[in-house]
């Protein structure tokens, strides 16, 4: 049976040949004319092929994983996972986090732009809330974090592994919905092997940019070895920020009082640059059954300008009025020691995470917003009179350290009872400050001071100035504590029949100390503030300790089939709010169930695929909370569900390769959610309705960010020309619509994305360790939108909403060399 489709492939291989000539036309008018030489060679040589060429093509190889804590082929791993190999990151030219989460359909996310993005799996999102839903590690070192997660230059990487669900056994807290892992290449004791990657590129209407990459592995001894990787990368931008004005009239009715703020001053086309550049070193040293390996992950990100745009114009542009930089520079020290005691397997690993990160974000629309709605709060004077500027911006710095310590062990592979243990602990401290500042209102006075009838300024009322000439401030440290126990074990109840459980005994602290709010938030207080930690309205203490767990079982029917059932659960901590008379908010927990099968069929064909349903319990969900200058508040909301299916598979089809992924997910409350409609009840109500104004969204409703159906489907043609394999690769995407906020009311603020699709095509040859291609991404200059954000709460600036696209029209070359 596994012969007929290769030999319906081989009858019908001048249709192929036909199907790839359209493709291969398509990718002629879309590239430069010096690609058309190379192009027309591969169509020639495509249409003598004969048909026994075609059927000697190799298999599709074999996966491997570590998403069990040890390696495994990823058709024995009952669980849903997919793996972008190294070849597949190289041949769609993966560089980042939003190139690898476009690969990926059970992955959505939002974002305000590199470094400051948040992602999740299955649909499990409510908005930006505490710690994330989903983790992120580094090898075996977490990196998930609060404030957006660090951006992964991906260079030098063997694999990145997105395993959808529950992990909460063997990766703990952060892991409600699933881990993202990336797993970079590692010293090889045995080979000298060295690359570099040169890239030029252009986004269509946009500006230019380059990138330049390169790594060594050099062995040092006999039982010694380094490995190396640096890169240095720099994007044109594409956002334009374009002139405009706004006047202000404080509500006062009267032309003589208001003030005309121009953007003149920074405005510019290709506004939103980013450079990045860093490294990695790896030392890799064995002494008999042990190995120890230290490595460092050093990066430093630096972006101007919007990486959203403003839907109510026409183009990729916005009207900003102060200027957006972004700074963020993390390293992450780790080392691994593995070996062997008493027969098991043992591995320890320690990691130090550390990141700074400092914003400067433009904030005057919730100026905008407030004086359109007649308010006088932003109208200040300055001690002759003059008024000031209200457009207001917005700084925040964020430093932060994360110490992991990890112990396991594990049963060698031969034995027939596979089991894995350890020991997990981790601290993490983050140390944030953010200032909403009005220029000049340190030494201001009220608007209001100003008699206009007799044109007298008397400066009676200062400026509600926090400090400096912030009128809202904030400034807290936030610890964790976590603490966990773990064990996994599969053993085989029949000869093709195995069972897997486990469980997690974890135990996690927290608390935020600090200040959150206005002068009007503490009267104990003397403000101005002058330094951190002066004025404390904000300690709330968590703690927490509970347990997770997972069942599952794989029934090998034939050596290349599997089906498995899987049930598991996770869990996020809990946390305290920023609000006083507020109580903490306890952990959420997922139950999943799953069942699915991987599965080939002969050497070229390559199925997997999981059907899921999952409940979502005590959903941590954020609240603006009235006449609080926006200050939010978490509870436990309710409920919600999951249930969805995703695949993806490979097919091997003589010289052409065709892989594809999707997934199609329904997400939605299985209770009513309720707002808090008072600064001085912050108490979650238990039943809320329309009638009464208290309803946050009412059972039914879709959960935002998860599009109903993702997918993307990459045809691959390759064929040696003389000494040269030549290629040439086409890739579609499809999203479908989703929604932006939960609160139906937001939601209708923010606008929803609507379904897209986008189309990319390269070309290119090697030959020997030399390569060369060819790339336009996004072709036909597609504007999809991947998520609606703001810079402050939607309620105030509702028309604040800003619309995160996919990359625009990109197209460049890029040359490697490989030295082995």
């Amino acid at each position: 049976m596994t012969r007929d489709p290769l030999k319906r492939a081989d009858a019908g291989s001048g249709t192929a040949s036909r199907q790839w000539l359209c493709l291969l036309g398509a990718a002629t008018m879309l590239t430069p004319p010096g690609a058309s030489v190379v192009m027309a060679q591969t169509a020639q040589a495509a249409q003598t092929a004969t048909p026994a060429a075609e059927s000697g093509a190799p298999a599709l190889g074999e996966i491997v994983v570590t998403a069990t804590r040890k390696q495994e082929s990823i058709q024995k791993v009952p669980v849903s996972l997919q793996a972008l190999t190294m070849d597949k990151l190289e041949q769609h030219e993966v560089k980042n986090f939003t190139d690898y989460a476009q690969m990926l359909p059970s992955v959505s996310f939002d974002t305000l732009g590199p470094g400051r993005s948040n992602f999740y799996f299955r649909g499990i999102s409510v908005g930006g809330v505490g710690l994330p839903t989903a983790a992120l590690y580094l090898d075996d070192v977490p990196m998930t974090s609060s404030n957006g997660q660090p951006e992964i230059h991906i260079y030098d990487v063997e694999r990145v592994e997105a395993l959808s669900g529950p992990q909460g056994t063997l990766f703990g807290s952060s892991s409600l919905a699933g881990t993202m892992r990336i797993i970079t290449q590692k010293p090889k004791l045995d080979k000298w092997e060295a690359g570099m990657d040169v890239q030029a590129a252009k986004y269509g209407a946009g500006d230019t940019g380059g990138q330049v990459e390169g790594y060594l592995n050099a062995p040092l001894a006999a039982n010694l070895a380094l490995r190396v990787m640096a890169f240095y990368d720099h994007e044109g931008g594409y956002i334009d920020n374009t002139p405009a004005s706004y006047t202000y009239t404080f509500g006062q009715n009267n032309p003589a009082i208001s003030y005309v703020s121009s953007n003149a001053a920074i405005a510019k086309n290709n506004y939103n640059p980013v450079t990045e550049w860093g490294g990695r070193a790896s030392l890799l040293a064995e002494a008999g059954n042990w190995s120890i390996m230290p490595s460092i992950t050093y990066q430093h990100l630096a972006s101007s300008g919007t990486f959203n745009y403003d839907p109510r114009f026409s183009g990729l542009q916005v009207h900003d009025y102060t200027p957006t930089h972004t700074k963020d520079e993390w390293y992450q020290a780790s080392l691994t020691i593995q070996g062997q005691i008493a027969g098991l397997d043992v591995t320890g690993v320690v990691g130090y995470f550390h990141r700074a990160t400092h914003i400067l974000q433009d904030y005057a629309y919730y100026s905008i917003d407030y004086d359109k709605m007649g308010g006088s709060y932003y109208y200040f004077r300055d001690q002759n009179g003059a008024i000031l500027d209200p457009a207001q911006y917005a700084t925040e710095s964020t430093v932060g350290k994360k110490i992991t310590e990890e112990l396991r062990i594990a049963t060698p592979k031969s034995s027939k009872l596979q089991m894995t243990a350890g020991v997990f602990h981790q601290y993490q401290k983050n140390s944030f400050d953010a200032d909403y500042i009005y220029s000049g209102s340190a030494n201001g006075y009220a608007g209001t001071d100003y008699d206009p009838t007799t044109g007298i300024f008397t400066p009676t009322n200062p400026a509600p100035a926090v400090r400096g000439n912030a009128l809202y401030a904030t400034d807290y440290d936030q610890t964790y504590k976590d603490f966990g126990l773990y064990a996994e074990a599969t053993y085989p109840i029949l000869p093709a029949v195995k069972v897997t459980g486990g469980i997690r005994y974890f135990s996690t602290s927290n608390n935020t100390y600090g200040f959150n709010g206005t002068i009007y938030d503490m009267d104990t207080c003397s403000f101005p503030l002058t330094k951190r930690l002066q004025c404390i309205n904000v300690n709330e203490p968590y703690h927490q300790t509970g347990e997770t767990h997972k069942a599952s079982i794989a029934w090998q029917v034939r050596p290349d089939k599997m089906l498995y059932f899987t049930y598991s659960t996770g869990f996020r901590p809990g946390g305290g709010n920023n609000l006083t008379g507020s109580s903490p908010y306890k952990a959420d927990t997922l139950d999943n169930f799953e069942i699915g099968v991987k599965a080939r069929f002969g050497r070229n064909l390559r199925v997997n695929a999981a059907a899921y349903y999952e409940k979502w319990n005590g959903v941590q969900y954020q609240v603006v909370v009235p006449n609080t200058f926006g200050s939010t508040n978490t509870v436990n909301a309710g409920d919600a569900r999951v249930y969805g299916i995703e695949a993806d598979f490979d097919w091997k089809i003589g010289p052409v390769l065709i892989s594809g992924s999707g997934a199609y997910n329904d997400s939605r409350l299985s209770t009513n959610f309720c707002d808090l409609v008072s600064s001085s009840n912050l108490v979650p109500r238990s039943t809320c309705s329309s009638e009464t104004g208290d309803l946050a969204a009412s059972k039914g409703t879709r959960l935002p960010r998860q599009p109903r159906f993702k997918g993307q489907l990459t045809v691959r043609y390759e064929r040696p020309i003389g000494r040269w394999n030549a290629f040439v690769q086409g890739v579609a995407f499809h999203q479908s619509s989703s929604t932006s906020d939960l609160n139906t009311a937001n939601d209708a603020l923010f606008g929803d994305p609507t379904g897209f699709e986008s189309f990319d095509f390269s070309t290119g040859a090697k030959r020997g360790g030399f390569s060369a291609e060819i790339f336009i991404q996004n072709t036909f200059d597609k504007r999809g939108v991947l998520s609606r954000n703001a810079f402050c709460e939607i309620q105030t600036c509702t028309e604040g909403s800003r619309s995160y696209p996919i990359k625009p029209q990109y197209f460049g070359i890029r040359f490697s060399q490989k030295f082995l």
